[in-house]
């Protein structure tokens, strides 16, 4: 027989499952018809583990080139995606890039994978694309060369249309800004946007420089023909010797044409009115004039945002009235080596040639609207008498691609033998060179098989005999 006690306990014990039981039941009927509530998994918080296959880090590839990643994630692996260049590329683990648009260089590449929970997980390799481009061995179209400062790293995305529209062979961008983050990640995807556009021509190459923190600083340069070599230059030396660190350094090119090698050379001055932006704007020419000036007798292209006036911009070409006032030192030196004041520091080895202005003398030729013309294409006398046709923001979207209007040229350039002496017999009888360098003595100037006016329009001067080589060469006199 069951003691009181022990009956009171199980009796407390029934009516508790009882509670238990009906309590469940409750929460079942509560639950019926509703959308059941999912349960949480336990996750790691652990990103996927990402291993690139192909290509492998500080590879040299060209062509078609496969990249293939593996992802592993406990949780389940939600997406994928393979980034060149900052840009995604594909949404897979695998892919044929063809590089044959791309520029030549170092381009970087993500393997990127996210789990079922968002959490991503990558890995990069960075890789050099060196694609063999065939260019013609001889030009006999004129190129086209251009400067157009694109404002602020390309604010306005119009200035790619003026790209479009203008078709330039040699282009100096000037204000690249952010060209060169990311190891020249948006360098890289703007020279394939426009290789792409232009799947019928050669190819671009592009540098840009390095070490740029503000959008309106740093230049870069885009050619279809090879670059043999680039250089950035943050410092120029003075007359006196000294060295001047400039507000925006200054790019070289060593650029194919012809055979020729070219020195492209794109610059920006200092900026803004006022007599010590003035100043700066002088002593950063004078710095440059005596770079070109090392490098000897050599074809010169500046191209150039100069933040100032030209001496021969007068009259119904001169700047507006109401305009600040920039001054006119830096394009005086360059084109008036006869200027008492400027004069001193012009070339002492290049006569320098303002093709828009030598082209268009009836045009005033604006490249800031309502400030006046800052942008310059500038040649040397290797180019005297090649330039064919110049214009300035004459395209449609020139006035929404960027503050400034971009400038161009055509010009002709010479097979490299047609800048180096030709000896037409053994006793020097006939030695060709580059007329706007003044002769020793006074030869007649001419080709006898041509007439003057082809004379003029090829611009070489004949010197017939050793000693006047010898003098012409030394720049002494020969009697």
């Amino acid at each position: 027989m069951l003691s009181r006690s022990l009956l009171n306990g199980i009796i407390a014990l029934i009516i508790v499952l009882g509670i238990v039981a009906a309590s469940l039941y409750f929460v079942t009927v509560i639950n019926q018809g509703n959308t059941p509530t999912e349960t949480t998994p336990t996750t790691t918080g652990t990103p996927p583990a990402i291993g690139i296959v192909d290509p492998s880090d500080g590879a040299t590839v060209s062509g078609l080139v496969n990249i293939t990643f593996v992802a592993d994630d406990e949780d389940g692996i939600l997406s994928t995606e393979i980034l060149i260049d900052g840009a995604v590329r594909a949404n897979a683990t695998t892919m044929i890039w063809n590089t044959t648009l791309e520029n030549n260089g170092r381009h970087r590449i993500v393997c990127r994978a996210t789990d079922i929970e968002g959490t991503p997980g990558e890995a990069s390799v960075t890789v050099t694309v060196n694609n063999t481009r065939v260019v013609p061995e001889t030009i006999t179209e004129p190129i086209k060369v251009m400067t157009y400062n694109i404002w602020e790293s390309g604010r306005d995305p119009d200035w790619k249309q003026v790209m479009f529209e203008e078709n330039p062979d040699i282009v100096v961008l000037i204000e690249t800004g952010r060209f060169d983050d990311s190891q020249d990640a948006l360098l890289n995807r703007i020279v394939l946007e426009f290789n792409t556009h232009f799947s019928d021509e050669l190819p671009y190459q592009g540098y840009t420089a390095e070490g740029i923190d503000y959008t309106t600083d740093g230049e870069a340069i885009l050619s279809r023909y090879p670059i043999l070599e680039f250089n950035q230059i943050p410092t120029v030396k003075l007359d006196d010797g000294s060295s001047y660190d400039v507000t925006h350094d200054f790019i070289e090119a060593v650029v194919r044409v012809n055979g020729t090698d070219i020195h492209v050379i794109g610059g920006h001055l200092k900026a803004m009115e006022g007599s010590n932006n003035q100043h700066r704007r002088e002593v950063e020419t004078e710095g440059i004039i005596n770079y070109m000036d090392d490098l000897g007798d050599v074809p010169i292209i500046f191209l150039a945002d100069m933040n100032s006036f030209s001496p021969d911009d007068t009259g119904g070409h001169a700047p507006p009235p109401t305009t600040v006032d920039l001054g006119y030192g830096p394009l005086t030196m360059m084109l008036r080596p006869d200027d008492p004041v400027y004069g001193q520091y012009s070339s002492k080895v290049h006569t320098f040639i303002d093709v828009f202005r030598t082209l268009n003398p009836d045009d005033p030729g604006y490249t800031y609207p309502e400030i006046g013309r800052i942008d310059y294409v500038i040649v040397n006398q290797h180019f005297a008498g090649l330039a064919i046709n110049s214009t300035a923001g004459d395209t449609p979207h020139a006035a929404t691609g960027s503050d400034h209007y971009s400038v161009d040229a055509f010009l002709k350039v010479p097979h490299q033998a047609d800048h180096r002496p030709i000896l037409a017999s053994p006793n020097y009888s006939l030695i060709l060179f580059p007329k706007s360098r003044p002769t020793p003595c006074q030869h007649p100037i001419g080709f006898p098989h041509v007439s003057e006016d082809e004379t003029r329009y090829l611009s070489h001067t004949i010197i017939k005999c050793l000693p006047c080589f010898l003098a012409f060469r030394t720049g002494t006199s020969h009697e």
